[in-house]
């Protein structure tokens, strides 16, 4: 994937950064990123998404290019952590192309209900995989803007785990 270029420096957008110090769980930082770009704007403009300011995280995340059909709504990125715990590759290229029962899967389903609203929506709970194990996750799919405030982004992310 190309990453999206940032035209604007994290001091330009306030943006503090998050440290793993700070916070562990991907939804409540990945909530505070976007939080931290939106500042006092009603939406999040798509040019003030910068990866590098999740480096860390991005293994675990995921980009969808919503599509007015969704089922042709498509990923410009998928980390290798989630690809991999979805069962998934990295080149997969259609979100109905993913599992239900996947980190990824489950996500990336909230989508239409994030374009709705136009704003985060952060899940958590459990699911069975395919080898039957139960498995926790948590999940957010957050949205970035056009000028007109149109969804043109969603910046997802997940992580589970089997319970001992």
């Amino acid at each position: 994937m190309t990453e999206p270029q940032n035209e604007s420096t994290a001091e330009e957008v306030n943006v503090i950064p998050c440290s793993p110090l700070n916070e562990r769980r991907i939804n409540m930082r990945l909530m505070g990123y976007w939080q931290n770009l939106r500042g006092s704007d009603a939406h999040v403009p798509v040019e003030r998404f910068d990866p590098s300011a999740i480096s860390d995280l991005w293994s675990y995340c995921f980009v969808i290019e919503p599509a007015d059909d969704a089922g042709e709504s498509s990923f410009r990125h998928i980390g290798d952590r989630i690809a991999a715990e979805s069962m998934v590759d990295t080149e997969t290229r259609k979100v109905s192309d993913i599992p239900g029962n996947t980190p990824l899967g489950i996500a990336s389903s909230l989508a239409s209900e994030v374009l709705r609203i136009n704003y985060p929506i952060v899940d958590s709970g459990e699911f069975q995989d395919n080898e039957g194990r139960r498995r926790l996750y948590r999940s957010i799919l957050v949205p970035f803007s056009d000028s007109a405030g149109a969804v043109t982004l969603l910046v997802g992310g997940a992580r589970c785990t089997v319970p001992t």
